[in-house]
């Protein structure tokens, strides 16, 4: 059994001790084991408490003072230990013990540690575990009970269901290593802190740090999480006790309306569907709740785990892309009524160039009505170039009476589907369009008069253009390139260059004029010598 010393009153200077391990521990001032400092007449060495066996109740106190040790048993008598036999007297569980004047007052009680070893362990840690427990007067099981006060796992274990139900009590999860540390100590002020032990679990394969309770409260708080099926998710009968522990809430998704939700919740509440890990696409038929962001059973439990929600395990809902959705270049054609849509559209382009074709025949006809040497043997037929009919001819030109007519040969012929309209090929994610240019008809006079529906405007792009405005400029959207980097790597390389050149040049120059003063210096000299 672990035994405690623990002040009564929460005097400054006054600590909590806990004894681990069998032995003689000595209460006084500075320099024992259980130090006293809030009462002056405790003696250097006031008392002895003797642990003969960590398994039973098997505790004495022995007195050593000048003013006395009292103990106030539970039936409220007081009993000065200095009157019994060898001035010693046995400790029960829950004794109050008064040092010197009685100012100092402890409260001597059991300790209870029941720790709630995972069976993930292996055999032989198992067996090293028992034993370390058993040396401080813990007790042990490896069946999870609501008296456990700790669990003990190994580093990577596998989440499983009676290791959530430690989670839910609340309970610590450390590593082995702490009854280590323990059993290392024989008395201690305070029990080894459990945040410096804490796992790494394994949840379907995936790494989750464990927190210590007091971080996982709350964690979860104003968060509303929908649910299903209870039988759909995975540790689903624990799931929702787990929330509890986190501070959020849940509801069924039968019984959930989203407007009455918003008004009973608050703007501050955020709803999140659940969906099991296996099935994505679980809810996806119920209209009402398609619009919500949602998150997997897994991740929900690792982030009750871990005392934290990681905002990329919560998945936006999917966009249903509408049919009627489109652009000048993308057609989305998902039902049989787009597909009739688009047939209508060529048949109404084929009828529209038969028109045209009739304006081109009737205008050639007009411009030749009045001369009588026209003969409508000189001229074929035209056929217009965007014609479902038409061929691709090889073109001819002549002047017939002051007209001049384009003949095309009939001799090559082209496979019509690369005359034909624009044909929109559909499948659910490609289009494919010809993008070969029509072939053009153009037919003038002689005497100026301009036919102006022999002109078609091509390849033109809709809106303002800034390639047509600033044609030269490799970036439109700048007035200059001068800011590009490279022109201004060059800029500085180029200035370097002449800063240098200027330098070799000064330098040049005062050489040589350095020289010249040499040369006429000598030739003085030899003169003054002559």
């Amino acid at each position: 059994m672990v035994w405690g010393l623990f002040p009564v009153e929460s005097l400054p200077g006054e600590q909590k001790y806990f004894i681990f391990s069998k032995g003689t521990y000595k209460v006084g001032r500075r320099g024992c084991d259980v130090i006293i400092n809030t009462d002056k007449g405790v003696s250097r060495v006031h008392a002895e408490v003797v642990v003969n066996s960590m398994t039973s109740l098997d505790v004495h106190i022995k007195d050593l003072s000048k003013y006395g040790t009292f103990i106030n048993k539970k039936t409220g008598s007081k009993a000065k230990v200095h009157d019994n036999p060898n001035k010693e007297t046995t400790l029960k569980d829950g004794d109050l013990i008064s040092f010197g004047t009685g100012n100092a007052t402890y409260r001597f009680c059991f300790v209870p540690l029941i720790f709630f070893v995972y069976r993930s362990i292996t055999a032989e840690v198992d067996r090293s575990v028992q034993e370390q427990i058993s040396s401080i007067g813990a007790s042990a099981t490896h069946n999870w009970k609501s008296e456990c006060t700790h669990a003990l796992v190994d580093d990577s274990a596998p989440v499983e269901e009676d290791l959530l139900d430690a989670i839910m009590a609340q309970k610590p999860v450390i590593l082995n290593k702490w009854i280590k540390v323990v059993a290392e100590k024989n008395i201690s002020s305070e029990l080894p802190s459990c945040a410096d032990y804490l796992p790494t679990l394994m949840l379907e394969g995936l790494p989750v740090k464990v927190v210590d309770p007091k971080s996982r409260e709350n964690c979860l708080a104003g968060y509303t999480f929908l649910f299903g099926e209870v039988y759909l998710y995975t540790f689903g009968e624990q799931l929702q006790s787990l929330l509890d522990v986190a501070g959020s809430k849940y509801l069924s998704i039968n019984g959930f309306c989203s407007a009455s939700q918003a008004s009973q919740d608050g703007a501050n509440s955020r709803v999140v569907l659940v969906i099991p890990a296996g099935s994505a696409n679980q809810f996806n038929g119920q209209q009402h709740i398609r619009s919500l962001p949602r998150i997997t059973d897994v991740k929900l439990i690792s982030a009750i785990i871990s005392g934290q929600l990681d905002p990329s395990a919560v998945e936006s809902p999917p966009i249903l892309v509408s049919s009627s959705c489109s652009t000048d270049e993308t057609i989305v054609a998902d039902s049989d009524v787009e597909m009739d849509t688009a047939t209508t559209n060529v048949v109404t382009a084929n009828a529209h160039s038969e028109t045209l074709k009739k304006e081109d025949e009737a205008a050639i006809n007009v411009d030749n009505s009045n001369d009588p040497t026209y003969s409508d043997d000189a001229v074929p037929p035209v056929s217009h170039a965007n014609s479902p009919t038409a061929k691709f001819q090889n073109r001819s030109s002549k002047v017939e009476d002051g007209m001049m007519i384009e003949k095309m040969d009939k001799d090559d012929e082209y496979d019509t589907s690369v005359v034909q309209n624009s044909d929109i090929i559909y499948t659910q994610d490609l289009i494919v369009r010809d993008t070969n240019p029509p072939a053009s008809f153009v037919s003038t006079t002689i005497s100026g008069v301009v036919n102006f529906k022999r002109f078609r405007r091509r390849e033109t792009e809709s809106g303002n253009s800034y390639r047509s405005l600033i044609a030269f400029s490799k970036n439109p959207y700048r007035e200059s390139e001068y800011g590009s980097e490279e022109v201004a790597e060059h800029v500085k390389a180029e200035k370097k260059r002449k800063q240098m050149e200027a330098i070799s040049e000064d330098l040049f120059n005062s050489d040589k004029t350095r020289r010249r003063g040499a040369a006429g210096t000598s030739i003085r000299e030899l003169l003054t010598r002559g």
